[in-house]
């Protein structure tokens, strides 16, 4: 079964985007948005399958636990740039805009530290 995943990962993770924009577009269900980003994390954990059993408990551990806090400091963050550009009146889709350009470099903030802590450890088992 996971082989024919590895095998379709490519057409369901299209699939997943054609009804994730679906859902943006016209039903906006918050419900389908989060279980759509589940099924993807779910997708990718299956795909670096063979990386993760390379790593010991507790280096799974610390992701986890710099995962978690990584994500919570990125939502303090968040709302923290939001108070910040409250007062200077842009449009909406101009700060939409920006909320997201943050979060994705705040994501790949903790993606670099993730790799540059971790990458020897999936280098050398």
């Amino acid at each position: 079964m996971l082989k024919r995943i590895d095998e379709l990962y490519k057409y369901i993770l299209i699939m997943l985007l054609v009804v994730y924009l679906i859902n943006s577009m016209y039903i906006k269900e918050l419900t389908i948005t989060f279980i759509i980003i589940a099924f993807v994390i779910i997708l990718e954990l299956v795909k670096h399958r063979q990386h993760i059993k390379k790593l010991s408990f507790p280096q799974v551990a610390i992701i986890g636990i710099v995962l978690l806090t990584g994500g919570a400091g990125i939502i303090y963050l968040l709302v923290l740039f939001q108070i910040f550009l409250d007062p200077l009146s842009l449009s909406y889709p101009l700060e939409t805009m920006l909320l997201v350009l943050f979060v994705f470099i705040c994501l790949y903030g903790l993606g670099y530290l993730l790799k540059r802590i971790f990458g020897r450890a999936l280098k050398n088992p």
